[in-house]
């Protein structure tokens, strides 16, 4: 009885549009090449690419650089004061 309930009402709210049919719709509409989703030609989309790639490489290496900062400074800081280390 509860497993016909529960179909009866999927089956309603698939109808209402409320799930399930309107994800196929979107997949059919999207293009397969991710340049025209974007709206950009395919060399366009190169290079955003790649200015992309190059803005994350600069990020990660001025992480790592602070990063890198930062535990020097720790280090400095427990050998003046004779701190323990404190291992998480």
């Amino acid at each position: 009885m509860a497993f016909l309930m529960k179909s009866m009402l999927s089956n309603q709210v698939k109808n209402l549009g409320l799930g399930g049919g309107g994800e196929e719709n979107k997949e059919e509409s999207t293009p397969s090449d991710p340049a025209a989703a974007a709206g950009m030609t395919r060399e366009e989309y190169e290079e955003y690419q790649k200015q992309m790639v190059e803005e994350k490489m600069e990020r990660d290496a001025a992480f790592a650089q602070k990063k890198a900062e930062r535990a020097c400074l720790r280090v400095h800081l427990r050998e003046k004061y004779r701190l323990p280390k404190v291992s998480l």
